[in-house]
Protein backbone atom coordinates (compact mmCIF):
# COMPACT_ATOMS: atom_id res chain seq x y z
CA UNK A 1 0.00 0.00 0.00
CA UNK A 2 1.32 3.48 -0.86
CA UNK A 3 2.52 5.05 2.38
CA UNK A 4 1.90 8.59 1.17
CA UNK A 5 -1.86 8.20 0.99
CA UNK A 6 -4.66 5.79 1.82
CA UNK A 7 -7.28 7.50 -0.25
CA UNK A 8 -7.70 4.60 -2.63
CA UNK A 9 -10.36 5.53 -5.14
CA UNK A 10 -11.50 3.90 -8.33
CA UNK A 11 -11.78 6.26 -11.27
CA UNK A 12 -13.44 5.45 -14.53
CA UNK A 13 -11.08 6.74 -17.19
CA UNK A 14 -12.88 7.98 -20.26
CA UNK A 15 -10.58 10.29 -22.19
CA UNK A 16 -13.34 12.70 -23.18
CA UNK A 17 -11.18 15.79 -22.77
CA UNK A 18 -8.42 14.29 -24.87
CA UNK A 19 -10.86 13.28 -27.56
CA UNK A 20 -12.42 16.74 -27.65
CA UNK A 21 -8.98 18.30 -27.95
CA UNK A 22 -7.94 15.93 -30.71
CA UNK A 23 -11.17 16.49 -32.57
CA UNK A 24 -10.25 20.14 -32.96
CA UNK A 25 -6.96 19.22 -34.65
CA UNK A 26 -7.79 16.08 -36.64
CA UNK A 27 -9.93 15.82 -39.73
CA UNK A 28 -13.33 14.11 -39.70
CA UNK A 29 -12.04 11.24 -41.85
CA UNK A 30 -9.03 10.72 -39.58
CA UNK A 31 -11.30 10.65 -36.52
CA UNK A 32 -13.39 7.96 -38.17
CA UNK A 33 -10.26 5.95 -38.91
CA UNK A 34 -9.37 6.16 -35.22
CA UNK A 35 -12.89 4.99 -34.35
CA UNK A 36 -12.45 1.94 -36.58
CA UNK A 37 -9.10 1.16 -34.92
CA UNK A 38 -10.53 1.56 -31.42
CA UNK A 39 -13.46 -0.69 -32.24
CA UNK A 40 -11.19 -3.40 -33.68
CA UNK A 41 -9.16 -3.38 -30.44
CA UNK A 42 -12.26 -3.67 -28.28
CA UNK A 43 -12.29 -0.07 -27.06
CA UNK A 44 -15.96 0.34 -27.84
CA UNK A 45 -16.70 3.43 -25.78
CA UNK A 46 -13.75 5.32 -27.28
CA UNK A 47 -14.82 4.20 -30.77
CA UNK A 48 -18.32 5.65 -30.38
CA UNK A 49 -16.90 8.89 -28.95
CA UNK A 50 -14.50 9.26 -31.88
CA UNK A 51 -17.24 8.48 -34.41
CA UNK A 52 -19.45 11.13 -32.79
CA UNK A 53 -16.58 13.61 -33.05
CA UNK A 54 -16.15 12.70 -36.72
CA UNK A 55 -19.86 13.13 -37.47
CA UNK A 56 -20.18 16.44 -35.62
CA UNK A 57 -17.03 17.85 -37.19
CA UNK A 58 -18.09 16.90 -40.71
CA UNK A 59 -21.62 18.24 -40.25
CA UNK A 60 -20.53 21.41 -38.45
CA UNK A 61 -17.91 22.30 -41.04
CA UNK A 62 -20.29 21.56 -43.94
CA UNK A 63 -17.86 19.00 -45.27
CA UNK A 64 -18.64 16.82 -48.24
CA UNK A 65 -21.58 14.52 -47.76
CA UNK A 66 -19.48 11.38 -47.97
CA UNK A 67 -17.74 12.16 -44.64
CA UNK A 68 -21.08 12.79 -42.96
CA UNK A 69 -22.55 9.59 -44.39
CA UNK A 70 -19.54 7.49 -43.39
CA UNK A 71 -19.67 8.65 -39.76
CA UNK A 72 -23.46 8.23 -39.65
CA UNK A 73 -23.27 4.69 -41.06
CA UNK A 74 -20.63 3.75 -38.47
CA UNK A 75 -22.81 5.04 -35.62
CA UNK A 76 -26.04 3.46 -36.93
CA UNK A 77 -24.31 0.08 -37.15
CA UNK A 78 -22.04 0.16 -34.11
CA UNK A 79 -23.93 2.13 -31.45
CA UNK A 80 -26.58 -0.56 -30.89
CA UNK A 81 -23.78 -3.15 -30.85
CA UNK A 82 -21.97 -1.06 -28.25
CA UNK A 83 -25.00 -1.08 -25.95
CA UNK A 84 -25.55 -4.80 -26.49
CA UNK A 85 -21.91 -5.81 -26.01
CA UNK A 86 -21.26 -3.76 -22.91
CA UNK A 87 -24.57 -4.58 -21.23
CA UNK A 88 -23.85 -8.31 -21.71
CA UNK A 89 -20.34 -7.77 -20.36
CA UNK A 90 -21.74 -6.05 -17.27
CA UNK A 91 -24.30 -8.83 -16.73
CA UNK A 92 -21.58 -11.46 -16.94
CA UNK A 93 -19.42 -9.51 -14.50
CA UNK A 94 -22.27 -9.49 -11.98
CA UNK A 95 -22.41 -13.29 -12.26
CA UNK A 96 -18.66 -13.73 -11.80
CA UNK A 97 -16.25 -13.53 -8.90
CA UNK A 98 -16.25 -10.73 -6.34
CA UNK A 99 -13.47 -9.08 -8.32
CA UNK A 100 -15.63 -9.19 -11.47
CA UNK A 101 -18.67 -7.89 -9.62
CA UNK A 102 -16.69 -4.92 -8.31
CA UNK A 103 -15.94 -3.89 -11.92
CA UNK A 104 -19.50 -4.17 -13.28
CA UNK A 105 -20.41 -0.64 -12.25
CA UNK A 106 -17.56 0.74 -14.36
CA UNK A 107 -19.01 -0.97 -17.43
CA UNK A 108 -22.47 0.43 -16.71
CA UNK A 109 -20.93 3.84 -16.14
CA UNK A 110 -19.49 3.71 -19.66
CA UNK A 111 -22.92 2.84 -21.01
CA UNK A 112 -24.55 5.74 -19.14
CA UNK A 113 -21.89 8.24 -20.18
CA UNK A 114 -21.87 7.33 -23.87
CA UNK A 115 -25.67 7.18 -24.12
CA UNK A 116 -25.85 10.56 -22.41
CA UNK A 117 -23.48 12.10 -24.91
CA UNK A 118 -25.32 10.55 -27.86
CA UNK A 119 -28.61 11.90 -26.54
CA UNK A 120 -27.15 15.42 -26.37
CA UNK A 121 -25.41 15.25 -29.74
CA UNK A 122 -26.39 16.00 -33.34
CA UNK A 123 -26.57 12.23 -33.89
CA UNK A 124 -29.62 11.93 -31.62
CA UNK A 125 -31.78 12.55 -34.70
CA UNK A 126 -30.98 9.07 -36.02
CA UNK A 127 -29.80 7.12 -32.93
CA UNK A 128 -31.94 5.73 -30.10
CA UNK A 129 -30.39 5.78 -26.66
CA UNK A 130 -30.96 3.40 -23.74
CA UNK A 131 -31.21 4.18 -20.02
CA UNK A 132 -28.82 2.14 -17.87
CA UNK A 133 -29.04 4.34 -14.76
CA UNK A 134 -30.96 1.75 -12.73
CA UNK A 135 -28.45 -0.96 -13.62
CA UNK A 136 -25.62 1.41 -12.70
CA UNK A 137 -27.10 2.06 -9.25
CA UNK A 138 -27.55 -1.66 -8.66
CA UNK A 139 -23.98 -2.44 -9.77
CA UNK A 140 -22.63 0.25 -7.44
CA UNK A 141 -24.59 -1.26 -4.57
CA UNK A 142 -23.13 -4.68 -5.36
CA UNK A 143 -19.56 -3.30 -5.44
CA UNK A 144 -20.17 -1.34 -2.25
CA UNK A 145 -21.45 -4.44 -0.46
CA UNK A 146 -18.38 -6.48 -1.45
CA UNK A 147 -16.00 -3.72 -0.34
CA UNK A 148 -18.00 -3.26 2.87
CA UNK A 149 -17.57 -6.92 3.85
CA UNK A 150 -13.85 -6.75 3.09
CA UNK A 151 -13.50 -3.60 5.20
CA UNK A 152 -15.20 -5.27 8.16
CA UNK A 153 -12.93 -8.29 7.83
CA UNK A 154 -9.86 -6.05 7.85
CA UNK A 155 -11.08 -4.11 10.88
CA UNK A 156 -11.58 -7.43 12.64
CA UNK A 157 -7.83 -8.08 12.41
CA UNK A 158 -7.38 -5.17 14.84
CA UNK A 159 -4.02 -4.08 13.42
CA UNK A 160 -2.95 -0.60 12.41
CA UNK A 161 -2.17 -1.64 8.84
CA UNK A 162 -5.56 -3.36 8.49
CA UNK A 163 -7.41 -0.27 9.76
CA UNK A 164 -5.52 1.83 7.23
CA UNK A 165 -6.35 -0.56 4.39
CA UNK A 166 -9.99 -0.68 5.51
CA UNK A 167 -10.10 3.11 5.37
CA UNK A 168 -9.19 3.01 1.68
CA UNK A 169 -12.04 0.58 0.99
CA UNK A 170 -14.53 2.66 2.98
CA UNK A 171 -13.56 5.82 1.12
CA UNK A 172 -14.01 4.04 -2.22
CA UNK A 173 -17.45 2.86 -1.03
CA UNK A 174 -18.40 6.44 -0.28
CA UNK A 175 -17.38 7.39 -3.82
CA UNK A 176 -19.74 4.73 -5.15
CA UNK A 177 -22.67 5.27 -2.78
CA UNK A 178 -22.42 8.38 -0.65
CA UNK A 179 -23.26 7.73 3.00
CA UNK A 180 -23.49 3.98 2.53
CA UNK A 181 -24.74 2.26 5.70
CA UNK A 182 -22.60 3.18 8.72
CA UNK A 183 -19.33 3.94 6.93
CA UNK A 184 -19.15 7.32 8.67
CA UNK A 185 -18.89 5.56 12.02
CA UNK A 186 -16.56 2.90 10.61
CA UNK A 187 -14.26 5.54 9.14
CA UNK A 188 -13.99 7.32 12.49
CA UNK A 189 -13.12 4.01 14.13
CA UNK A 190 -10.45 3.28 11.50
CA UNK A 191 -8.88 6.72 11.88
CA UNK A 192 -8.98 6.47 15.69
CA UNK A 193 -7.44 3.00 15.74
CA UNK A 194 -4.96 3.60 12.94
CA UNK A 195 -3.67 7.02 14.01
CA UNK A 196 -0.42 7.28 15.95
CA UNK A 197 0.50 10.28 18.09
CA UNK A 198 3.99 11.76 17.98
CA UNK A 199 4.86 14.27 20.70
CA UNK A 200 7.42 17.04 20.34
CA UNK A 201 9.08 18.68 23.30
CA UNK A 202 7.87 22.16 24.23
CA UNK A 203 11.49 23.19 24.81
CA UNK A 204 12.54 26.37 22.97
CA UNK A 205 15.76 26.33 20.94
CA UNK A 206 17.48 29.48 19.73
CA UNK A 207 19.90 30.76 17.15
CA UNK A 208 22.02 33.33 18.96
CA UNK A 209 23.24 35.87 16.41
CA UNK A 210 26.32 37.96 16.95
CA UNK A 211 27.32 40.26 14.11
CA UNK A 212 29.60 43.27 13.97
CA UNK A 213 26.55 45.50 14.31
CA UNK A 214 24.25 43.74 16.74
CA UNK A 215 23.34 40.61 18.63
CA UNK A 216 19.99 38.87 18.44
CA UNK A 217 18.27 35.58 19.18
CA UNK A 218 15.77 33.77 16.99
CA UNK A 219 13.59 30.96 18.36
CA UNK A 220 13.40 28.16 15.79
CA UNK A 221 11.75 25.23 17.58
CA UNK A 222 8.71 25.31 15.29
CA UNK A 223 10.91 25.16 12.19
CA UNK A 224 12.94 22.14 13.30
CA UNK A 225 9.73 20.44 14.46
CA UNK A 226 8.19 20.96 11.02
CA UNK A 227 11.21 19.46 9.25
CA UNK A 228 10.90 16.44 11.55
CA UNK A 229 7.17 16.10 10.92
CA UNK A 230 7.66 16.25 7.17
CA UNK A 231 10.26 13.48 7.43
CA UNK A 232 8.02 11.28 9.59
CA UNK A 233 5.05 11.78 7.25
CA UNK A 234 7.12 10.83 4.21
CA UNK A 235 7.92 7.52 5.90
CA UNK A 236 4.50 6.73 7.32
CA UNK A 237 0.82 7.34 6.55
CA UNK A 238 0.24 11.11 6.76
CA UNK A 239 -3.53 10.74 7.23
CA UNK A 240 -2.88 8.53 10.25
CA UNK A 241 -0.52 10.74 12.22
CA UNK A 242 -1.22 13.28 14.92
CA UNK A 243 1.43 15.64 16.27
CA UNK A 244 1.22 17.20 19.71
CA UNK A 245 3.45 19.16 22.09
CA UNK A 246 4.41 17.72 25.48
CA UNK A 247 6.65 18.78 28.33
CA UNK A 248 8.11 15.37 29.09
CA UNK A 249 8.07 11.69 28.21
CA UNK A 250 5.50 11.17 30.98
CA UNK A 251 3.09 13.80 29.65
CA UNK A 252 3.57 12.43 26.12
CA UNK A 253 2.74 8.94 27.40
CA UNK A 254 -0.35 10.26 29.21
CA UNK A 255 -1.51 11.75 25.88
CA UNK A 256 -1.16 8.38 24.15
CA UNK A 257 1.94 9.23 22.11
CA UNK A 258 4.18 6.47 20.73
CA UNK A 259 7.21 8.72 20.32
CA UNK A 260 8.69 11.73 22.15
CA UNK A 261 11.02 13.95 20.12
CA UNK A 262 13.17 16.37 22.12
CA UNK A 263 15.65 18.88 20.69
CA UNK A 264 18.19 20.41 23.07
CA UNK A 265 20.99 22.97 22.90
CA UNK A 266 21.19 26.44 21.44
CA UNK A 267 23.34 27.47 18.48
CA UNK A 268 25.64 30.46 18.34
CA UNK A 269 26.43 32.07 15.01
CA UNK A 270 28.61 35.10 14.60
CA UNK A 271 30.41 37.16 12.01
CA UNK A 272 33.52 39.28 12.29
CA UNK A 273 35.97 41.36 10.30
CA UNK A 274 39.64 40.72 10.94
CA UNK A 275 41.20 44.01 9.86
CA UNK A 276 44.92 43.66 9.24
CA UNK A 277 45.03 46.13 6.40
CA UNK A 278 47.53 48.54 7.92
CA UNK A 279 49.82 45.85 9.31
CA UNK A 280 49.74 43.23 6.58
CA UNK A 281 47.50 44.50 3.78
CA UNK A 282 44.70 42.00 4.32
CA UNK A 283 41.09 42.09 5.38
CA UNK A 284 39.20 38.88 6.32
CA UNK A 285 35.44 38.43 6.48
CA UNK A 286 34.55 35.40 8.60
CA UNK A 287 31.46 33.80 10.07
CA UNK A 288 31.23 30.79 12.36
CA UNK A 289 28.56 28.41 13.60
CA UNK A 290 29.10 26.88 17.01
CA UNK A 291 27.20 24.60 19.34
CA UNK A 292 26.21 20.98 19.81
CA UNK A 293 22.47 20.64 19.24
CA UNK A 294 21.15 17.25 20.31
CA UNK A 295 18.16 15.17 19.31
CA UNK A 296 16.73 12.73 21.84
CA UNK A 297 14.05 10.35 20.53
CA UNK A 298 12.19 8.06 22.95
CA UNK A 299 9.87 5.22 21.95
CA UNK A 300 7.38 5.30 24.75
CA UNK A 301 6.09 1.72 24.52
CA UNK A 302 9.42 0.07 25.29
CA UNK A 303 11.25 3.17 26.63
CA UNK A 304 13.92 2.70 23.99
CA UNK A 305 15.70 5.95 23.27
CA UNK A 306 18.41 7.23 20.98
CA UNK A 307 20.45 10.40 21.38
CA UNK A 308 22.23 12.08 18.48
CA UNK A 309 24.45 15.14 19.06
CA UNK A 310 25.67 17.18 16.09
CA UNK A 311 28.75 19.34 16.56
CA UNK A 312 28.59 22.34 14.26
CA UNK A 313 31.96 24.08 14.69
CA UNK A 314 31.80 25.37 11.11
CA UNK A 315 33.32 28.45 9.54
CA UNK A 316 33.41 30.31 6.24
CA UNK A 317 35.86 33.05 5.37
CA UNK A 318 37.11 35.20 2.52
CA UNK A 319 40.43 37.02 2.86
CA UNK A 320 41.09 39.97 0.56
CA UNK A 321 44.79 40.61 -0.05
CA UNK A 322 45.48 44.17 -1.18
CA UNK A 323 48.65 43.77 -3.24
CA UNK A 324 50.11 47.32 -3.15
CA UNK A 325 49.89 47.65 0.63
CA UNK A 326 50.81 44.07 1.46
CA UNK A 327 54.00 44.17 -0.56
CA UNK A 328 54.67 47.88 -0.03
CA UNK A 329 55.09 48.59 -3.73
CA UNK A 330 53.17 50.18 -6.53
CA UNK A 331 55.15 48.26 -9.10
CA UNK A 332 54.44 44.84 -10.63
CA UNK A 333 56.16 42.76 -13.28
CA UNK A 334 54.88 42.45 -16.83
CA UNK A 335 54.00 38.83 -16.19
CA UNK A 336 51.86 39.83 -13.19
CA UNK A 337 50.23 42.60 -15.19
CA UNK A 338 49.27 40.48 -18.20
CA UNK A 339 48.52 37.19 -16.43
CA UNK A 340 47.03 38.46 -13.18
CA UNK A 341 45.94 41.98 -12.37
CA UNK A 342 44.84 42.91 -15.87
CA UNK A 343 43.63 39.42 -16.80
CA UNK A 344 39.87 38.93 -16.59
CA UNK A 345 40.07 35.11 -16.53
CA UNK A 346 42.45 35.13 -13.56
CA UNK A 347 40.26 37.58 -11.69
CA UNK A 348 37.07 35.63 -12.50
CA UNK A 349 38.67 32.40 -11.24
CA UNK A 350 39.55 34.05 -7.94
CA UNK A 351 36.10 35.54 -7.64
CA UNK A 352 34.48 32.16 -8.27
CA UNK A 353 36.58 30.60 -5.49
CA UNK A 354 35.50 33.35 -3.09
CA UNK A 355 31.84 32.77 -3.92
CA UNK A 356 32.25 29.04 -3.38
CA UNK A 357 33.72 29.74 0.06
CA UNK A 358 30.56 31.64 0.95
CA UNK A 359 28.33 28.76 -0.10
CA UNK A 360 30.07 25.86 1.65
CA UNK A 361 30.82 25.21 5.29
CA UNK A 362 34.44 24.92 6.44
CA UNK A 363 35.66 26.69 3.33
CA UNK A 364 37.94 29.65 2.85
CA UNK A 365 39.40 31.56 -0.07
CA UNK A 366 41.86 34.36 -0.75
CA UNK A 367 41.11 37.11 -3.21
CA UNK A 368 44.20 39.07 -4.40
CA UNK A 369 43.31 42.51 -5.77
CA UNK A 370 45.09 45.56 -7.15
CA UNK A 371 43.31 48.01 -4.88
CA UNK A 372 43.42 50.09 -1.74
CA UNK A 373 41.09 50.20 1.23
CA UNK A 374 39.32 53.51 1.77
CA UNK A 375 37.67 54.84 4.92
CA UNK A 376 34.56 52.85 5.88
CA UNK A 377 35.87 49.55 4.58
CA UNK A 378 35.30 50.32 0.89
CA UNK A 379 37.71 48.82 -1.63
CA UNK A 380 38.87 51.23 -4.33
CA UNK A 381 40.47 49.53 -7.32
CA UNK A 382 43.47 51.27 -8.90
CA UNK A 383 43.09 52.32 -12.51
CA UNK A 384 46.72 51.83 -13.50
CA UNK A 385 49.89 50.05 -12.47
CA UNK A 386 53.62 50.73 -12.66
CA UNK A 387 54.79 47.79 -14.75
CA UNK A 388 58.51 46.95 -14.74
CA UNK A 389 60.31 45.31 -17.66
CA UNK A 390 63.83 44.88 -19.05
CA UNK A 391 63.25 48.09 -20.99
CA UNK A 392 62.27 50.06 -17.92
CA UNK A 393 59.04 50.93 -16.08
CA UNK A 394 55.86 52.17 -17.71
CA UNK A 395 52.42 53.05 -16.38
CA UNK A 396 49.74 50.80 -17.94
CA UNK A 397 45.98 51.00 -17.47
CA UNK A 398 43.98 48.37 -15.58
CA UNK A 399 40.88 47.50 -17.58
CA UNK A 400 37.75 48.36 -15.57
CA UNK A 401 35.96 45.25 -16.82
CA UNK A 402 38.62 43.07 -15.16
CA UNK A 403 37.74 44.16 -11.64
CA UNK A 404 34.18 45.49 -11.97
CA UNK A 405 32.43 42.37 -10.61
CA UNK A 406 35.10 41.87 -7.95
CA UNK A 407 34.62 45.42 -6.73
CA UNK A 408 30.86 44.82 -6.39
CA UNK A 409 31.56 41.57 -4.57
CA UNK A 410 33.84 43.18 -1.97
CA UNK A 411 31.80 46.34 -1.42
CA UNK A 412 28.31 44.80 -1.44
CA UNK A 413 28.23 40.99 -1.26
CA UNK A 414 30.74 40.53 1.57
CA UNK A 415 28.98 43.00 3.89
CA UNK A 416 25.76 41.05 3.26
CA UNK A 417 27.72 37.92 4.13
CA UNK A 418 28.54 39.43 7.53
CA UNK A 419 24.87 40.18 8.20
CA UNK A 420 23.78 36.71 7.02
CA UNK A 421 21.49 38.43 4.53
CA UNK A 422 22.84 36.26 1.72
CA UNK A 423 21.17 33.13 3.12
CA UNK A 424 18.26 31.81 5.10
CA UNK A 425 20.29 30.89 8.16
CA UNK A 426 17.53 29.00 9.93
CA UNK A 427 16.65 26.86 6.92
CA UNK A 428 20.25 26.17 6.00
CA UNK A 429 21.36 25.13 9.48
CA UNK A 430 18.17 23.23 10.31
CA UNK A 431 18.60 21.08 7.21
CA UNK A 432 22.25 20.49 8.08
CA UNK A 433 21.42 19.67 11.70
CA UNK A 434 18.63 17.28 10.78
CA UNK A 435 20.83 15.44 8.29
CA UNK A 436 23.38 15.10 11.08
CA UNK A 437 20.79 13.71 13.48
CA UNK A 438 19.65 11.15 10.90
CA UNK A 439 23.20 9.94 10.35
CA UNK A 440 22.73 7.88 13.50
CA UNK A 441 20.92 4.72 12.42
CA UNK A 442 19.08 4.32 15.72
CA UNK A 443 17.46 7.74 15.40
CA UNK A 444 16.50 7.11 11.78
CA UNK A 445 14.97 3.76 12.73
CA UNK A 446 12.80 5.29 15.47
CA UNK A 447 11.56 8.09 13.21
CA UNK A 448 10.82 5.83 10.22
CA UNK A 449 9.32 2.83 12.00
CA UNK A 450 6.61 4.16 14.30
CA UNK A 451 4.86 0.80 14.48
CA UNK A 452 7.93 -0.66 16.21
Amino acid sequence: MNRTTVRIRTFLILPLAALLFLSGCISASRLLEKAEQSWSMGFYAEAIQEALDSYEKAADKNKNQSEIDSAENFLVERFPQFNENLSKQAENQLKGTDSDKEKAWETYQQLVNVNSRVGNSMASSFLSTEDFSAELRNAKDVAAQIKYVKALELMGLDERSSYIEATGLLLSINDLVSGYRDIGTLLRTCYDEGTLIVAFSDRNIYFNYDTDKNGDSVEFSSEIDQVSRDFIERNDYPDFLKFITAGSVKSAEDAGAVLFVDYQGDIGIKSEVIDSYLSSGTLTWKRTYEGTPTLLVTRIGDTRNEISPVSLGLSQSVTVEFYPVKYDTQSITGDMYYNQFNNSAWMADQLNSARVAMDFDDWSATLVVWAEMQYGGVASFLSSADVSSSEGNQVLPIDEDVYKETQKFINKTLPDFLEFSDMDVETSLIDEMFDGFLSKSGVRELLTNLDG
